[in-house]
């Protein structure tokens, strides 16, 4: 493949060929592994299989999930692509057939007729990989989840026993309740506005539909839980179809709108709260929780749209800060409020405390200027009782995706927990780091050495009790 035309497909941005399979014996261990760790570390993301007709932004990759799995001590690491209907239709052809998100393409004729997969929207599979209801799920923002096995095969597309129709965008970002252990998502469309809370059990059956009429689809990426609520920013961000049809610039970016943040009741009842403010964009929520008549949320803030389909335009280099805002209920008076001068993004916390008080948000973050070549080369702790923020550093050229918290079985208390991330040094090359939650002054507990290239992803989880075996 020529790639030099596509800056996201350069570097640790570039995609790996193969499917590896590495057991112990294989993989270096630097430090020592926990020994209370028993599951599996899985990161998404985009891997192009083919020369990309379109690619501006890493959205469009085909979905490859790597995954390293802990028992005993002991580590094996794996990585597969998701074989999704579109991938088994560019081998089937063995060439790129469909577009991007940014620049939808007719399918051609002899594709249909050969019985390939019809339809120009791309589900990859490439945004997030989670672990419900004792299922396995590739995620992407505009289709349904793909059912994985545990060791990373693809079972196909999942539809929650028909809860989920044609025509369904299910979330590649939900949340876990702590203490009822429901999943939290949404459905959008890609033909009309309408959005939709959806909620499921613990074990994955589907409880309830929560309807919000929009007039325009806006691209919303993630949702946040607090005890009573659901919390979704409606940013005058918007993807046209019909521009994408076209092979126009399909994101709009509307200032004059302003941001509308939106309370939703999580039992179903009652009124929806808008609380309206000056425009931003955000990706993606740290954490939120309910105190004195007001509600807390933890965020990552971008000034607008991060999105062009034009190559080189800057606007994913927008500056992304750590901002908490505070939700009055009684007034609906919105404060938003800068907490960390830091380049981050990614921005996770102890599952445990979802929706509640807490201390530590963690985040993908830099302490470097971020320029062409830009990447996350440190992980972030963000103490909200204390206002400080440190950083461990990778190494100046480091690319450290993810952060993602590990709780330690024994103890209730954040700092006794581990945080985990995959990272990409031109000296190290590529581990996974294990860093003790409450200390960033020492560096990795561990680290698990890969004999072979991880590129940059996207979201990561820790998957409890997944284990091969």
């Amino acid at each position: 493949m020529d790639l030099s035309a596509y800056p996201y497909l350069q570097g640790n941005y570039a995609p790996v060929a193969d499917e590896s399979d590495f057991g112990e014996g294989q993989l270096t261990i630097e430090g020592k592994i926990p020994q209370k760790l028993e599951g599996a570390f899985m990161r998404d993301g985009a891997n192009v299989a083919y020369q990309p007709n379109h690619y501006v932004y890493p959205l469009d990759g085909d979905g490859m999930v790597h995954a390293v799995y802990f028992k005993d001590g002991h580590v094996q690491y794996k990585n597969r692509w998701v074989e999704t209907n579109h991938l088994k239709t560019e081998r089937q052809f063995d060439r790129a057939i469909y577009g991007s998100v940014g620049k939808l393409l007719p399918v051609p004729q002899e594709v249909i007729d050969g019985g390939g997969e019809p339809s120009p929207i791309r589900n990859t599979a490439n945004t997030n990989i989670i672990y419900h209801g004792e299922k396995l799920f590739a995620m992407w923002e505009g289709g349904f989840p793909h059912l994985l096995n545990n060791d990373l095969s693809t079972v196909g597309l999942y539809d929650y026993d028909g809860a989920l129709q044609a025509g369904d965008a299910l979330t590649a970002h939900p949340k876990v309740c702590p203490d009822t252990g429901q999943l939290v998502s949404c459905t959008q469309r890609w033909d009309n506005g309408n959005y939709c809370v959806q909620i499921f059990d613990a074990k994955g059956k589907h409880l309830k539909a929560i309807p919000i009429k929009f007039d325009r689809k806006g691209i919303i990426h993630d949702l946040q839980i607090t005890k009573n609520y659901v919390i979704i920013f409606y940013a005058p961000a918007f993807h046209s179809l019909e521009k994408a049809m076209k092979g126009e610039d399909p994101f709009l970016w509307e200032p004059e709108l302003g941001t509308k943040i939106i309370a939703i009741p999580r039992d179903g009842s009652g009124k929806n709260i808008v609380f309206e403010t000056d425009p931003f964009f955000s990706w993606h929520f740290c954490n939120g929780f309910e105190q004195g008549g007001k509600i807390i949320i933890d965020y990552i803030w971008i000034s607008s749209i991060p999105f062009s389909t034009a190559q080189g335009s800057g606007v994913e280099k927008q500056p992304r800060r750590m901002y908490r805002m505070s939700l009055d209920i009684a007034t609906k008076k919105v404060t938003n409020e800068q907490f960390s001068d830091i380049f981050c993004e990614f921005s996770r916390v102890d599952e445990r405390r979802m929706g509640k008080d807490y201390r530590y948000g963690f985040a993908a973050s830099s302490n470097r200027e971020w320029g062409d070549a830009h990447g996350y080369n440190c992980t972030g702790r963000y103490d909200f009782q204390t206002g400080e923020t440190r950083l461990w550093e990778f190494g100046a050229d480091a690319n450290a995706g993810e952060p993602v918290y590990v709780a330690n079985p024994d103890s209730e208390r954040e700092e006794d927990g581990w945080v985990m991330c995959f990272v990409y040094t031109p000296d190290e090359g590529a581990f996974l780091s294990v860093l003790c939650a409450g200390d960033f002054d020492n560096g990795p507990v561990a680290k698990v050495k890969i004999p072979t290239r991880v590129p940059n992803g996207f979201h990561a989880n820790w998957m409890q009790g997944l284990t091969l075996s």
